[in-house]
């Protein structure tokens, strides 16, 4: 090892990773711009679907406006029966430790509420 031609084929195999990995557009690429008018995409009509199988009560106004702020409302419908009222507890405060706008009272009421609605029967 050390000749010559082991240096030469560590550097090709260096060029060809490198020309491999390298972005495949042109240099003058134009950026499209986004639509002036909101557009209404799969999530949010399916958020938005979700929301009217919900029942109206004091937590889904919270659940709409803290949750579905960050992720869609599928994300918290797809675990109907899975969790207790400890769990639901549990799953709304770690949300707000990671900075949901719910206040401890709201969070009592979002936990009572996914609990009556989603929780383990």
């Amino acid at each position: 090892m050390g000749s010559k031609g082991s240096r030469g084929w560590f550097w090709g195999v260096i060029l060809a990773c490198a020309v491999g990995c390298a972005p495949k557009t042109p240099a003058s690429t134009t950026v499209a711009t986004p639509p002036a008018t909101p557009v209404t995409t799969p999530a949010t009509a399916t958020a938005a679907a979700s929301s009217e199988q919900l029942p109206e009560g004091a937590g889904r106004q919270i659940l709409m406006s803290a949750c579905v702020a960050c992720h869609g409302l599928r994300e918290v419908t797809k675990f109907r029966g899975f969790y207790t009222r400890e769990q639901w507890r549990d799953i709304v405060r770690t949300m707000v430790d990671y900075g949901a706008p719910v206040s401890e009272k709201d969070s009592e009421i979002l936990t009572d509420y996914l609990t009556a609605n989603l929780g383990k029967k």
